[in-house]
């Protein structure tokens, strides 16, 4: 027997290497070398801010997944209306080319606006997106606005917003926003007769937020704070006692993984903010407002742009001025079937439910159904998951790419909990 095997062995030694070899692990797959990085179209875009959102450098492998995720991340800019990567052979490895067609970046327009809660505005608006090419936004607003509220009448507002990504070049994000209001009030007191006043209510904030996800571009978290302060003023021989100013403290926290994938997006994203103010430092009186949101958008099945969006917010106010009711829902920014603020206090939640698919085959046009449940309560005692709101609304949504973060809506929607209906449409 020992004879056979030692036979067996010199005449088929193959097959005992065979059996006792390790199999061999496939070779690397071996890509060009990046030798420039270059940008084509950007008439007002400037490089810089395209080449901290990618996930490429000059050095590297030209690896596919890479250069794709580089070309997503100039997408989530929303500065661009399309992104075309091409790979250009150099010496000793290649050239890769990101070629754009720029959005419209400059929108002066007179404001003539009816909204959903049949408040009817007009003025000048200016949008102006990615100022000098710094993907830097201004917006300024100067209007006469109808109230839905029986007791306001026309509103003169003023606005002024300015927020910059990588300020001066750093990792801090810098927002700046001024506005002032003015109101006509008539009122009734507890004794029966009719008050008038005007009411001027001023506000400015500053704040500053650090990105601290390395390499993440414009995704990932931001954290930081700034000063929130805001007035009250009521004028006329008739007007109650003014609340005052408050100056607050803000930290604010975010987290962003959104997609922007043309006619819709893809991702989450989650943030909070705190607002504090005392009584002993430059205010009138103490208050603390804390706000939390998130926000999921899930692709759904095989037909692109087709998603089921989870809008979810909740905020509870401590402390503040006699009479004042922090939050708000009804309208078409939150609960669509019901007036707008028609349930006030200082604590809520409000979760909606966004199913929307392209229409007649135009992408930018999408089919909407809707569901929106919330609660407002008075104070954060009275927490309950009883006497809940909730509607439900049929619409279409437009995604205009020309400009920068132009969503329309339009539909209808029917309280669960009551009779009636209500239109909805506006600016997402």
């Amino acid at each position: 027997m020992t004879a056979f095997l030692r036979g067996l062995l010199m005449v088929w030694p193959g097959l005992v290497v065979a059996a006792v070899a390790p199999p061999l692990e496939p070779l690397p797959e071996r890509h060009p070398e990046i030798r420039a990085i270059e940008f084509e179209g950007n008439a007002i875009t400037e490089p810089r801010v395209m080449a901290r959102e990618l996930t490429i450098a000059v050095g590297e492998a030209a690896e596919p997944q890479r250069i794709q995720a580089s070309r997503q991340a100039l997408l989530n800019l929303g500065l661009f209306k399309q992104v075309i990567v091409d790979l250009r052979p150099v010496d000793q490895g290649v050239a890769v080319v990101f070629t754009v067609v720029e959005k419209w970046y400059l929108l002066p327009y007179p404001r003539l606006d009816y909204n959903s809660d049949r408040e009817f505005a007009f003025g000048f608006k200016l949008d102006w997106s990615n100022v000098n090419g710094l993907n830097h936004d201004v917006e300024a607003l100067i209007s006469r606005q109808e109230n839905a509220e029986e007791d306001r009448g026309d509103a003169t507002e003023f606005e002024f917003d300015y927020f910059a990504p990588y300020f001066l070049e750093s990792s801090v994000d810098f927002g700046l926003d001024v506005s002032h209001d003015i109101t006509p009030i008539e009122e009734d007191t507890p004794s029966g007769d009719t008050i008038s006043y005007k009411e001027d209510y001023s506000r400015f904030s500053v704040l500053a937020l650090r990105r601290l996800t390395p390499g993440g571009g414009s995704q990932g978290w931001r954290l930081g704070g700034g000063l929130l302060w805001q007035n009250e003023t009521l004028r006329g021989a008739e007007a109650p006692a003014e609340n005052g100013m408050a100056t607050a403290l803000v930290l604010q926290g975010q987290y962003e993984q959104l997609d922007d994938r043309l006619y819709s997006v893809a991702g989450y994203s989650f943030g909070w903010r705190i607002e504090a103010a005392s009584a002993d430092i430059a205010s009138d009186y103490d208050y603390i407002d804390i706000t939390i949101r998130s926000f999921s958008a899930i692709p759904l099945g095989q037909t692109p742009h087709q998603t089921l969006r989870v809008v979810a917010d909740a905020g509870s106010y401590h402390g503040g001025p006699r009479n004042f009711d922090a939050h708000a829902l009804g309208g078409g920014g939150n609960l669509r079937g019901f007036d707008k603020d028609e349930f006030e206090g200082d604590v809520y939640w409000r979760l909606s439910l966004e199913y929307q698919r392209p229409l007649f085959g135009y992408k930018p046009v999408r089919g909407l159904l809707v569901m929106d449940a919330g609660r407002v309560y008075d104070d954060f005692d009275k927490l309950t998951l009883s006497h809940i709101q909730a509607d439900l609304g049929i619409g279409l949504r437009w995604r205009i790419q020309t400009f920068v973060n132009l969503t329309m809506e339009i539909g209808y929607a029917w309280p669960l909990t009551r009779g009636g209906s209500e239109p909805f449409f506006g600016k997402l």
